[in-house]
């Protein structure tokens, strides 16, 4: 059985590597191992995938529960939709 702990330090290992001699700018920000599961998701909202497609990926039982717990991710899809009515009105 592995360590619960083994894949939190050898992704904070990675991180570590990467980060090494690179600008603050320019380094990954250190996070705990699921949070590579929230950063998948908030990556696959703001690319316009699907919620039901991104619960799916989740496992999550209903797609509602993807939407409450990315609505900060919805929230910038929905500024780009703002502002792509705003243009095609203006014209």
């Amino acid at each position: 059985m592995m360590n619960y702990s083994t894949p939190y330090e050898a992704l904070q290992d990675a991180i570590a590597r990467y980060n090494e001699g690179k600008p603050e700018g320019e380094r990954l920000p250190v996070i705990p191992f699921h949070g590579l599961r929230h950063t998948s998701a908030t990556l696959l909202i703001s690319a316009h995938q699907d919620i039901a497609t991104v619960s799916k990926r989740l496992g999550h039982a209903h797609a509602s529960v993807t939407l409450d717990i990315y609505t900060h991710a919805l929230e910038k899809n929905d500024r780009g939709a703002v502002d792509a009515l705003e243009n095609l009105l203006r014209k």
